[in-house]
């Protein structure tokens, strides 16, 4: 019987995991990827908004080598960050159920080198983040194998034609990063202007579309994928393009049905979970969400810089009922 099991080893549920450690509780994290698996597939090279004390846990510093930290250097220091805090974490362990009631949880995983296998717990607490599936356009041809919904790099693109779909900074820095790689970028985004890019990027692309770089198509919808081309509505009018591949950047949201699954409730407007903003205690009582699963598909709200502290808080309220 373990006093919590934390699902998701992302930096919130790193967070919590520590937290637990440190007050004396019999936990385990479940993480059905890799640590961190969602800064992982983050693209190759990628540098944080955030200053390296901004995203670092516990009181183990982040050494970078410059201002900010890149993708690769905060997978290192997730990494040692579990290593050297001897962490209790089930990589490629996929929890497939969550029965029971407070303070008698069972929990059914399958994990990818043992198999089936059963805990109890006493507190759950859910850290799978906001991006376990892609937002999809839901046209024809988007199951094309040419369709990707991630972007890890550029290479594979040079002197193909791309479409990149979207307008706010993931879309932005792909088509930015295909463009440097000798890719011929075209950008569709359905509202007038670009929004929510980082400071430092935009002017990089509003001068590769002034020089004609990049394409830009404004106020634009795509309508059908082909093998070859792709089918815009743009201005009223249906345009179609030469095309290779195509990047759908339009976002990300939380695992609606697991979530569900296990009794907490979604809006569904915003995918966000409900729960007490005070414990981040669900309406199913002993299941705690943290993270930025807590903000739904709002990405704007939720980042690892405050969701960082949800861990320890959610194991002091847990800490004080069990104890």
């Amino acid at each position: 019987m373990y006093d919590i099991i934390i699902i998701g080893a992302g930096p919130a549920g790193l967070s919590a995991a520590y937290a637990a450690r440190n007050a004396g509780l019999n936990y385990l994290v479940i993480e059905r990827g890799c640590i961190v698996h969602t800064i992982y597939q983050f693209p190759t090279g990628l540098t944080f908004y955030s200053t390296p004390e901004l995203i670092s846990l516990g009181d183990v510093p982040m050494i970078v080598q410059s201002q900010k930290p890149t993708r690769e250097e905060a997978l290192n220091y997730y990494l040692k960050f579990v290593e050297t805090q001897h962490l209790n974490i089930h990589t490629y362990e996929e929890v497939r159920s969550v029965t029971g009631h407070d303070r008698d949880f069972t929990i059914q995983s399958i994990s990818q080198t043992t198999g089936e296998q059963t805990y109890r717990t006493r507190k759950v607490i859910i850290a799978t983040g906001a991006f376990d599936q892609a937002c999809t356009l839901n046209i024809p041809g988007e199951e094309l194998p040419k369709v990707h919904h991630y972007f890890k790099e550029a290479h594979p693109f040079f002197n193909r034609d791309v479409l990149v779909i979207g307008g706010k900074s993931s879309a932005v820095e792909t088509a930015l990063s295909l463009y440097r790689a000798g890719a011929r970028v075209t950008m569709s985004y359905r509202r007038s202007k670009f929004t929510g890019i980082k400071y430092w990027v935009f002017p990089d692309l509003e001068n590769r579309i002034k020089e004609g770089s990049i394409t830009a198509l404004m106020n634009s919808t795509t309508k059908e994928i082909r093998p070859a081309e792709v089918v815009l509505h743009v201005a009223g009018q249906d345009r179609t393009i030469p095309n290779d591949f195509v990047f759908c950047m339009i976002g990300h949201e939380p695992d609606v049905q697991f979530l569900n699954s296990v009794g907490v409730q979604v809006r569904p407007e915003d995918r966000r979970p409900i729960y007490n903003p005070d414990t981040f205690e669900t309406d199913t009582q002993g299941i705690y969400i943290i993270g930025v699963i807590t903000a739904g598909n709002v990405s704007s709200e939720t980042f690892i810089e405050n969701s960082r502290m949800h861990g320890p808080k959610v194991v002091e309220h847990i800490k004080s009922l069990i104890c």
